[in-house]
């Protein structure tokens, strides 16, 4: 990471040194200095975990966009240890992580775990405007989606049952498709993929209750 490429993140946030020195766990003086460093020096790497968790907190957040080239040139070049901290800030366990079951079972936890969390669920309850957004990408983006909902509001189904529904939703209205593909478990999984995966998880589980168009 170089100070090229954090200054324009800065940047792009609008915020003063003094808003952002908090957000990144520094002294209002570091924020000024990074900004006037060579943009080509290097960011020492003992400032580099911190700012690249700080940056997704920003997008997660809404401060910075996921289209953002500096964004992205930040986060697919970050060591996979921050984004691995940052899983498993949002609940999937270490077990998860290294686990050596198949794919699927993996998944399955993954999800489960991220659907577990009280905010997550509320996060994808008050969401409606953004998974209109990805309905908009086609009939079976729709159906997807669709499926899931069904899960949700089913009266047949226990909440248990519903994390795995919570947690592809989640996945879908957050950004992680920004998380490089080295990353175990779900790095080369894109959010269709995601959905499709979970669709596929109940189809399997409650045909009867899906059956239905």
């Amino acid at each position: 990471m170089t100070f090229g490429q954090l200054n324009a993140v800065l940047k792009e946030t609008g915020l003063s040194p003094e808003a952002l020195a908090p957000i990144f766990a520094v002294g209002n003086m570091t924020v000024r200095r990074w900004l006037k460093q060579p943009s080509s020096r290097r960011v020492p790497k003992g400032h580099q975990w911190r700012i690249v968790e700080s940056i997704y907190q920003l997008v997660l957040d809404g401060q910075l966009s996921t289209n953002s080239l500096a964004v992205q040139g930040i986060l697919k070049s970050s060591t996979p240890t921050s984004f691995n901290a940052l899983i498993k800030g949002m609940g999937v366990s270490d077990a998860v992580l290294t686990s050596e079951e198949s794919h699927e079972s993996k998944m399955m936890l993954l999800l489960s775990q991220i659907g577990g969390d009280d905010h997550h669920k509320a996060e994808v309850e008050g969401a409606e405007k953004k998974l209109t957004y990805f309905r908009k990408m086609g009939l079976e983006w729709q159906n997807r989606i669709s499926v899931l909902h069904r899960i949700l509001r089913s009266n047949q189904l226990s909440t248990i049952d519903k994390l795995v529904a919570y947690g592809a939703l989640f996945y879908l209205i957050t950004p992680f498709d920004l998380i490089p593909d080295h990353i175990p478990a779900i790095g080369l999984i894109d959010d269709f993929g995601v959905l499709g995966f979970a669709v596929a998880f109940y189809l399997q589980r409650f045909p009867e209750l899906l059956k239905r168009n």
